[in-house]
């Protein structure tokens, strides 16, 4: 095989992105979304995201607790649309799907506090 200019063209190697990077950046694109207070985390999710990676795309799980007054169906289509723009950015992968579940919501005045 040769390049455009004739000279033989070199395998530079494979790039591999791991399922904890993409993990990573869904939760960080995922906090963002209005009406986001906080992704669960549990040890088996440390970032409150499970990533699966299958060829060059991506399905993302993010589990998120929400704040009162906003709508539940809106601060799911905004997470979706946030992770999505941010992996095809940030890794170039295809994001097949992003499944969001509202675990909890937040009440101002009535809930205690939870950590994020």
């Amino acid at each position: 095989m040769t390049d455009e200019a004739g000279a033989p063209a070199h395998d530079r190697g494979a790039t591999r992105i791991s399922a904890e990077a993409v993990a990573r950046i869904s939760a960080h694109a995922a906090r963002q979304a209005p009406g986001v207070h906080a992704l669960v985390t549990v040890p088996a999710r440390p970032y409150g995201v499970a990533v699966r990676l299958d060829d060059r795309a991506a399905s993302v799980d993010v589990d998120v607790v929400t704040r009162y007054g906003h709508n539940v169906l809106d601060v799911a289509d905004a997470i979706r649309d946030a992770v999505i723009e941010q992996v095809r950015a940030s890794t170039g992968l295809a994001v097949r799907e992003v499944t969001v579940t509202v675990e909890d919501m937040v009440v101002p005045g009535v809930d205690v506090p939870v950590r994020t």
